[in-house]
């Protein structure tokens, strides 16, 4: 379970002070979607940053399970998101020397995974989603949504307990963004939290919960258990 419990952050600027989250709290449920929206500016973005311990709060505390990441010095802090978070990024960030396989064996690599194993486990994960055909593949030579499916397929390369997607359909067409969809909706069944920050109404319509957020706060909850909004 991740839970944002009373976040608070905010940024010294030129013009004054912004207060990007002003006390949000909110558990994310293993097992579900959670869309996060919100027009530009809300805090979303800083709340996913907070959430998968990219930055610290003010104020509040981000706890997986029991454990309070604003607690953790920097070097536990990335074996924690190495070994129990998972990340797909609106551009996909695939490393643009590596083919598909190798991206997606890449972090297993730095967990001290096998090579035999490692590759095992790429090789299953395409072919989960789709594209195992394309294993051999430079990211450039494939198509927005085959790039999109190998970067879930590598969030998923440690077995992580929570998937964040930062906006995940936002450069690809309708049926694309619908496989993509399809994808974080399975990798949710396996009993995962996922997290996508999102403009998409298509994702929201499909999420389990989706968090309405303004001046940093999350001004409505619809869906899941009626997790009180800040």
């Amino acid at each position: 379970m991740l839970r944002a419990e009373g976040l608070v952050r905010t940024y010294a600027t030129p013009a004054g002070p912004v207060h990007a989250l002003q006390g949000v709290d909110h558990a994310f449920t293993p097992g579900r979607v959670t869309a996060v929206m919100g027009p530009s500016g809300s805090g979303k973005s800083t709340l996913l940053n907070l959430l998968a311990g990219f930055d610290r709060p003010d104020a509040g505390h981000v706890r997986l399970d029991d454990l309070a990441l604003d607690a953790v010095n920097e070097t536990r802090l990335a074996a924690l998101r190495l070994r129990h978070f998972g990340f797909v990024f609106q551009a996909s960030n695939l490393i643009s020397v590596l083919p598909a396989r190798a991206n997606v064996a890449f972090p297993m690599g730095l967990a001290g995974v096998a090579t035999g194993e490692r590759l095992r486990r790429a090789d299953a994960l395409l072919e989960r989603f789709g594209v195992a055909h394309r294993g051999g593949a430079l990211p450039a030579k494939l198509s927005g949504g085959e790039r999109q499916r190998v970067a879930l397929a590598r969030a998923l390369a440690n077995d992580p307990q929570v998937v964040f997607a930062d906006e995940p359909t936002g450069n690809l067409d309708r049926a694309s963004g619908r496989e993509v969809i399809g994808a974080l909706r399975e990798v949710a069944a396996d009993g995962r939290t996922v997290i996508v920050v999102t403009h998409d109404a298509a994702v929201a319509d499909a999420a389990d919960v989706t968090l309405a957020i303004a001046d940093g706060r999350i001004t409505s909850v619809e869906g899941g258990d009626g997790a009180e909004a800040a």
